[in-house]
C-alpha cells in the first residue's frame, strides 16, 4: 500500500511540538514574573527620579531631619525609621539603589561587551585564538574572586568606576565561556555554512549570522549577573573594602548598621529586604528568559 507524504503543515506542527517539548520548563509562575518586573521597574524609577520625589530627603548623607526618629524602627516622618545618626533610612535606601544598580548594570554591560567579543572570537576562529582566550578565562576562574576583589579595591581605590572595572574583569571569564560555547554550536549550523559557501566574510558571518542567535542567551544571563554583582558589592561593603562611606549604597547601609544590630535591627533589616527582593526579582526575570531562549538541541 502506498503511503502519503506528510504535509508541510503537519511537519511544521510536529517540529513546533518537539521544540516546545525540548524547551526548558518555566520554574516560576507568571504572577511571580509580573511581580518581579513591577518591583524592578519601581526600584529603577525611584532611583532615577529620587531628586524630584517630594517624600524623599534629597541629601540622605547630611540630612538630619529624621533626628526625631533616631533609632526608632518606624515613624511618620521616616517610613523605614532612622539610623543612629538620625538619617532617614527610606531616603538612604532609595539613593543607595543608584550606586548598587549602576554597578550591576555597568559591570554587566561591559562584561557582555568584552566577554561577548572574546567568546565570539574564540568560538568562531578556534585554533590558537581559542587556546589563548580559553586559557586566560580558565586562569581567571581558577583565581579566588573575593581575594582578587579585595586586593584591587584595597590598593587601587574604592570609587564606583574602579569597583566596576574590578567586577568587569571577574565577569569576563564566565561570559566568554558562555558565548564561546554557543558560538561553537551555531558556527556549524546550516545557515552559517551557507553564508560561508556564498563567500561571506568572517566579520559578516559573526555579526550578522551568529551574534543575533547568541545575543538572547547573553541578555538572559545578564539579569542573573546583575543580581550576583549587587550581592558582591554588598559583600565588599560589609567587609569594609567596598564603596566609601560617603557614597550611599545598600551594602554601605548594612555595614554601618551592623554595629548596633542587636538593639536596632531595623537599620539593617530594611535595606537588606530591598536588596533581597531586588536580587530575587532579577533572578526570576533572568531564569524566565533563560527558559525562553535555552532550547536543547541534539547537535549540541
Amino acid at each position: 500500500m502506498a503511503t502519503t507524504a506528510p504535509s508541510l503543515t503537519t511537519t511544521a506542527a510536529a517540529a513546533s511540538s518537539e521544540a516546545k517539548a525540548n524547551r526548558v520548563p518555566r520554574r516560576f509562575p507568571p504572577v511571580l514574573l509580573y511581580l518581579a518586573v513591577f518591583w524592578i521597574t519601581l526600584v529603577v524609577l525611584m532611583a532615577v527620579f529620587a531628586d524630584w520625589l517630594p517624600f524623599i530627603k534629597h541629601d540622605p548623607i547630611n540630612d538630619r531631619t529624621a533626628a526625631i526618629s533616631r533609632m526608632k524602627p518606624f515613624h511618620a516622618k521616616a517610613w523605614f525609621g532612622g539610623d543612629q545618626n538620625g538619617r532617614d533610612i527610606f531616603s538612604y535606601t532609595v539613593y543607595g539603589a543608584r550606586a548598587s544598580l549602576l554597578i550591576g548594570l555597568a559591570t554587566s554591560f561591559f562584561g557582555i561587551l568584552f566577554g561577548g567579543f572574546f567568546g565570539l572570537l574564540a568560538g568562531y576562529l578556534k585554533g590558537k585564538w581559542d587556546t589563548v582566550i580559553s586559557g586566560v578565562a580558565d586562569m581567571l576562574l581558577a583565581f579566588p574572586a573575593l581575594i582578587l576583589l579585595i586586593g584591587i579595591t584595597s590598593f587601587w581605590g574604592r570609587e564606583v568606576y574602579k569597583i566596576v572595572i574590578a567586577l568587569t574583569l571577574l565577569s569576563l571569564a564566565p561570559l566568554t565561556r558562555l558565548v564561546r560555547a554557543n558560538t561553537l554550536v551555531y558556527a556549524e549550523r546550516e545557515f552559517v555554512q551557507a553564508a560561508r559557501a556564498l563567500g561571506a566574510k568572517p566579520g559578516r558571518i559573526v555579526f550578522r549570522e551568529i551574534l543575533p542567535n547568541v545575543l538572547p542567551v547573553m541578555l538572559s544571563f545578564s539579569f542573573l549577573a546583575i543580581a550576583i554583582i549587587i550581592v558582591i558589592e554588598g559583600t565588599l561593603s560589609f567587609l569594609g573594602v567596598g564603596l566609601k562611606a560617603n557614597i550611599p549604597s545598600w551594602g554601605t547601609m548594612i555595614t554601618q548598621g551592623r554595629v548596633d544590630l542587636r538593639r536596632n535591627p531595623h537599620i539593617v533589616m530594611m535595606p537588606s529586604l530591598v536588596l533581597v527582593t531586588t536580587v530575587l526579582s532579577l533572578n526570576v526575570i533572568g531564569e524566565r528568559l533563560r527558559g525562553k531562549f535555552d532550547v536543547r538541541d541534539a547537535a549540541v
